[in-house]
């Protein structure tokens, strides 16, 4: 930990503002304005601005109409779409409180709740993302017997137990914050989580990332070898491999998606495996 980041005790080994000397809260101070963007420019303030705000309508809207489309259409309310709008639903509750990530956050109440947010809808968005795997895995594996494997009411009950557990993560991830705020301490999510926390959650990313290079590495084979099947086939035989077909495109469109958020959710994971592997001076030019 940080010289800064370390508080004083008194006779009776208890912490609190009284046994910070100024030049600890000089040093405070500082990285806070640094981690909240005080001493930036205002056009660069300005341009941070612009990416949050862009960022936070696209993906609310965006989020938001395929919730709609998919509440309003009574076709379209399959497992597959149920796996989709779940994440979506996820992606739009993110943009809609994107913006709170530039909020100060000085107290232990404030820095709790927003590490609740935090590791609750980043762990919510990596779950959908293996659910949503896992359902195209299935459909294309075991075609026959998907409507039975992956029924909505079943697929429904998978999405409910994940949120549980991620929500149970999230108060986990509080309770930590609360057990190791200090009056030093700067409320970034990364660092102010202990070790072991940090690592157990990058590590759902790791198992979901390793889950989902086999699962479309089956599928990317399955889809050559339809291909090869393709080009061969008579006119009778792709009529009855359309539908087969039609479930390959969409497993396509679903890899970009899932593929897309993946690498998204890289770097902060990395990051916050690297906050506590690196020097916190180091890091300083890679938070946002």
């Amino acid at each position: 930990m940080p010289a800064f980041l370390a508080p004083t005790a008194n006779a009776t080994g208890a912490f609190n503002d009284s046994n910070l000397t100024v030049s600890q809260w000089d040093t405070v101070d500082e990285d806070r304005k640094h981690a909240y963007f005080t001493n930036t420019s205002s056009h660069v303030k300005a341009l941070i601005l612009t990416v949050f705000v862009l960022s936070s309508l696209l993906t609310t809207v965006g989020n938001g109409l395929v919730m709609i489309i998919i509440a309003r259409i009574q076709r379209l309310r399959t497992a597959a779409n149920l796996t989709i709008a779940n994440l979506a639903c996820c992606d739009f509750v993110m943009g809609c409180t994107f913006w709170t990530a530039v909020l100060r956050r000085e107290t232990m109440l404030q820095c709790a709740v927003f590490s609740w947010y935090a590791v609750t809808t980043t762990l919510v968005s990596m779950m959908g993302l293996a659910l949503l795997t896992i359902n195209r895995y299935v459909a294309i594996v075991y075609p026959l017997h998907y409507y039975q494997l992956m029924p909505p009411a079943r697929t429904g009950a998978l999405i409910v137990a994940c949120f549980v557990y991620c929500l149970a993560i999230g108060a986990a991830a509080t309770i930590q914050v609360s057990f190791f705020w200090q009056p030093t301490s700067i409320c970034v999510v990364d660092q102010v989580l202990p070790a072991g926390f940090v690592y157990f959650f990058a590590g759902h990313y790791f198992v979901i990332f390793i889950l989902m290079t086999y699962c479309y590495t089956v599928i990317a084979k399955i889809a050559w070898a339809h291909t090869k099947r393709l080009a061969t086939a008579s006119d009778a035989e792709r009529r009855e491999m359309t539908a087969f077909h039609a479930t390959l495109k969409m497993s396509k469109i679903i890899l970009t998606v899932v593929g897309t958020s993946t690498t998204l959710l890289a770097p902060h994971l990395f990051h916050m495996i690297l906050s506590h592997s690196v020097p916190f001076e180091k890091l300083q030019t890679l938070r946002v």
